[in-house]
């Protein structure tokens, strides 16, 4: 059984449908989801890029990086761990921005 049983038929005229049609390839949400969040009154924002993804990955993998070697050299006595610390603290501060900026649901 659907959740959502009740149909809704509305017309537009062409630059009404353009700007809807440009406002849901933008998004990258389904035209219903993006009309269903406007409605709801959620900020539709547009979809992150390919890059964005990428730029996420690599940050957290550079971090796991850091923190393996943060674990290896506090337990040798080797390296700055408080700055190294600082350093990933700075590296998740950065990665928690860029997710933010595209509230990309990631993590």
């Amino acid at each position: 059984m659907r959740k959502r049983d009740h149909r809704v038929e509305i017309y537009f005229n062409d630059d009404e449908l353009a700007r809807l049609t440009e406002q849901v390839r933008k998004s990258g949400l389904s035209r219903e989801q993006y009309c269903r969040q406007v409605l709801n009154g959620s900020e539709v924002r547009e979809a992150p890029t390919a890059d964005a993804f990428a730029l996420i990955r690599e940050v957290r993998r550079v971090g796991s990086n850091l923190d393996q070697i943060l674990a290896k050299a506090n337990s040798i006595g080797l390296l700055d761990v408080p700055e190294l610390r600082r350093t990933a603290e700075r590296i998740n501060a950065a990665m928690l921005t860029v997710m933010d900026a595209y509230d990309t649901g990631v993590g």
